[in-house]
């Protein structure tokens, strides 16, 4: 089974052309036009793009460029549709000239994945869980144990003030890497379920934006959202897990942090802004793949999370720039 982003702006074609991919026994993602398109794919790294090429805001021709500019995506076939293009586009890995038949779309589709390259993964779900429940037994005890000694000699007064924090610094980042790891292990093992609940994004971050600035005052939070609500179904406790992510990284980068609710009929984005050192091209990379990053877990477990709430994470970044990392989440 492959993810396939489908964008046309006519309704009725939309849903033609999804039902084929879906009855060919494909997971499908839909774009109303270019611009939603190009947000998708960034989000969803989708394994095959079909687009039509007459759609506002952003045509599907100049789409096909600017996934073949990007690093990530430039490796996914395009199937590209038209009814005013007579050859297509050399940024296209095939094309169909409106009005077409349905096999012959199927064929392309067939072909198209057949061709293209498969996505790394990690391999053996099942006995990456069971290690993962096995090191997080194992560390469990231990650690309470620290824990306790840490307790005793900060009530006894017997160590020193600074060496106290920085050890129980370095066993909380222990507990929170064991905890990821665990978490990696059901997520590649497919165990983790969702229960969605409809609400207001809005009130959502205002929640976690006010926890975030009692707790990191030295930090600016800035918060835009639409003044109405956004109402969609999404996991109340996992998307805070999502947020606390971006967050953290966001807030040990710059001073400043700023998080915007932006809504359109059919999606919700949510992005954190910060003006940091940026991220190199290098890392950027790799920057959601698990066990590569250096930086932890957590940007591969928040953004597996945004995939399970049927949206994606992506990430924008200059060096000497800042970063923005977008969450975007289907609201149908």
């Amino acid at each position: 089974m492959s993810l396939v982003l489908v964008a046309d702006d006519e309704p009725a074609v939309l849903e033609v052309l999804s039902q084929v991919v879906e009855d060919l026994g494909h997971d499908v993602i839909q774009a109303r036009d270019g611009e939603e398109a190009w947000n998708l794919a960034r989000a969803r790294r989708p394994n095959l793009v079909v687009t039509d090429h007459m759609m506002p805001r952003l045509s599907g021709l100049d789409l096909c460029r600017k996934l073949k500019g990007d690093e990530v995506l430039s490796h996914v076939p395009i199937i590209l549709l038209s009814a005013v293009l007579p050859h297509g586009a050399p940024e296209a890995h095939a094309f169909l000239h409106k009005p077409f038949e349905i096999t012959d779309f199927e064929a392309l589709i067939r072909q198209a994945l057949a061709e293209a390259p498969r996505p790394k993964a990690l391999e053996g779900a099942s006995a990456v869980e069971a290690l993962g429940h096995w090191v997080a037994r194992g560390f469990e005890g231990p650690l309470s144990t620290a824990r306790a000694q840490v307790e005793r000699l900060r009530t006894e007064g017997k160590a020193d003030g600074g060496a106290l924090e920085t050890l129980g610094a370095q066993l909380k980042a222990l507990e929170t890497l064991t905890r990821d790891f665990q978490e990696v292990a059901a997520l590649t093992a497919r165990t983790v379920t969702l229960n969605p609940v409809l609400a207001d994004l809005g009130v959502h971050l205002r929640g976690e934006l006010e926890a975030w600035t009692q707790a990191h005052p030295r930090v600016r939070w800035v918060l835009e959202v639409p003044p109405g609500p956004v109402e969609l179904r999404f996991d109340l406790a996992r998307m805070r897990q999502v947020l606390d992510v971006l967050l953290n990284h966001a807030s040990r980068h710059g001073e400043e942090v700023r998080v915007e609710l932006e809504s359109t009929p059919s999606l919700a984005t949510v992005r954190v802004k910060e003006r940091g050192p940026g991220i190199s091209d290098e890392d950027l990379r790799q920057l959601f793949e698990p066990f590569q990053t250096g930086g932890g877990l957590g940007l591969y477990i928040a953004s597996e999370l945004a995939r399970l709430h049927g949206g994606g994470l992506s990430v924008e970044s200059k060096k000497g720039q800042g970063t923005t990392f977008s969450v975007i989440l289907p609201r149908g």
